[in-house]
């Protein structure tokens, strides 16, 4: 029981990470904001509890730690997906002309 705390406590390191960091550089949510950070916070709880069931039945590590690559991975696109934007584009839509319209130039 305590290796599994140890770990969801661990895996809610870049949830939360990633939840400051779209507050401090995409502050225009709104009232938004106040509806989707709980609703973030309970997906990502959600998926990493199941994930928890999931780890103790595989065997192998291999598995196990593709699975919470993968299960990290979703909790911060999940964050990102869900995070409001009140009167520009979505942060997935601004993230891609940030990255990609300078890399055609």
């Amino acid at each position: 029981m305590k290796k599994s705390v140890i770990i969801f406590l661990l895996a809610m390191i870049p949830n939360v990470a990633a939840i400051f960091l779209l507050i401090e550089n995409f502050p225009y949510t709104g009232l938004g904001r106040i509806v989707s950070i709980p609703i973030t916070l309970f997906f990502n709880i959600t998926i990493l509890i199941i994930s928890l069931f999931i780890t103790r039945i595989i065997k192998s590590r291999l598995y196990k730690c593709m699975i919470w690559i993968t299960v990290v991975l979703i909790n911060v696109l999940v964050a990102v997906v869900l995070h409001p934007q009140e009167f520009l584009p979505s942060v997935l839509t601004q993230l891609r002309e940030l990255l990609f319209s300078n890399a055609s130039k």
